[in-house]
């Protein structure tokens, strides 16, 4: 006979959307782990039974969420982990002006979405505010909930793919687990395909600065005869899961630029190093101090990202020496399971929690 799960072993996974890719690598790397995976729809009720309610992002409002769960019964209390993927605001305002703005930005997100007999605000305020807010200072509002959360014992575990961030946010007293993403089975593949993509950049373009340095790189590339796909929604389509993978195993070289000049891109490190495609990069702040500039990735100034392009286009032993370095790190060391395990095991040490291991078929 098959045992009832154990609720301890099982972890309630949020999914902002409708095949939500991350949400569901988060469900097959918990699988592996030996843990129950109960992935539920962003607005719909936390599943039962469950001891864990895993998030991410964030890419919506997620304090109602979290306010969800620290409602539930003692009997079905959850420990909340959240996964910080997103950017903080400039890094060069000063720590107290920076908590100052997004507690305050926090709590305009709390009146817009608040009840109309909470905060005194009523219906007509709250979407008034909805209207003029939007997703203005959507960074200082992820710092506010969070800061705002943790005060009230709504999130007990926050982990933060960037280092740079997991110290600043430690600064002001948030605890925070640093938590690199690495590859993951479910993101990469050696397909055997020739690698006919010189250049390939994927992903939104995002801010005027990335807009710019990304059309600038490619008309210098393009002068030069190197042709560079440009999957940014505008000129093709998105690239996910297995036709990123594809893309993946015929690019030669991905570029790496960020919405910010302080952002945290490494993400999208362990896509491309885990399919063994040489990532070409613009100096980034260490987010991700494993990750070594000219040992397992390029770094080059903004003016000399071409030079830099072509020079590894050419020499093609160089290039796949550094690839291959790359490629072990993300699958052994950063390998996305170790790294889930250290924040599923920080979520075990929360008091009160006892995990105990599913039941076997046929125990």
């Amino acid at each position: 006979m098959i045992a009832a799960p154990s609720a301890a072993k099982t972890v309630a996974v949020l999914s902002w959307r409708s095949g939500d890719g991350i949400s569901e690598m988060l469900c097959h790397e918990l699988e592996n782990l030996n843990y129950l995976p109960a992935p539920f729809a962003y607005g719909s009720p936390i599943p039962e039974p469950a001891a864990i309610l895993l998030s991410f992002g964030p890419y919506s409002q997620l304090l109602p969420v979290w306010q969800q769960a620290a409602q539930l019964p003692a009997e079905r209390r959850l420990v909340v982990v959240h996964w910080n993927t997103e950017g903080m605001p400039d890094l060069r305002l000063p720590m107290p002006v920076m908590r100052l703005l997004s507690l305050q930005r926090s709590r305009l997100g709390l009146m817009a979405h608040a009840l109309p007999e909470q905060h005194g605000v009523s219906r007509w305020s709250r979407h008034l505010l909805r209207t003029v807010l939007g997703n203005r200072m959507a960074r200082f509002r992820y710092a506010g909930d969070y800061d705002y959360a943790y005060r009230r014992g709504w999130l007990h575990v926050l982990a933060d793919t960037s280092a740079v961030y997991r110290r600043l946010r430690a600064s002001f007293g948030l605890p925070t687990l640093y938590a690199p993403w690495g590859a993951t089975s479910t993101w990469y593949a050696d397909l055997k395909l020739e690698r006919d993509i010189d250049v390939l950049w994927m992903g939104t373009r995002g801010s005027f600065r990335r807009s710019y340095l990304l059309d600038r790189i490619r008309g210098e590339l393009q002068s030069r005869g190197v042709r560079m796909h440009v999957a940014d929604n505008v000129e093709n389509p998105f690239i996910f899961n297995a036709v990123r993978t594809e893309y993946l195993n015929r690019a030669k070289i991905t570029l790496n630029l960020t919405r910010t000049w302080y952002d945290d891109n490494f993400s999208r490190f362990a896509l491309a190093a885990s399919n063994r495609s040489l990532i070409v990069s613009e100096p980034l702040l260490p987010h991700c101090p494993d990750f070594e500039a000219g040992h397992h990735y390029v770094s080059a100034p903004i003016n000399r990202l071409a030079e830099n392009i072509l020079y590894y286009l050419q020499h093609e032993n160089e290039r796949q020496r550094i690839v291959e370095q790359a490629y072990q790190l993300v699958t052994t060391k950063l390998h996305f399971g170790h790294t889930l395990k250290c924040v599923l095991d920080a979520a075990a040490s929360w008091p009160g929690l006892i995990l105990r291991a599913i039941p076997r078929q046929g125990s």
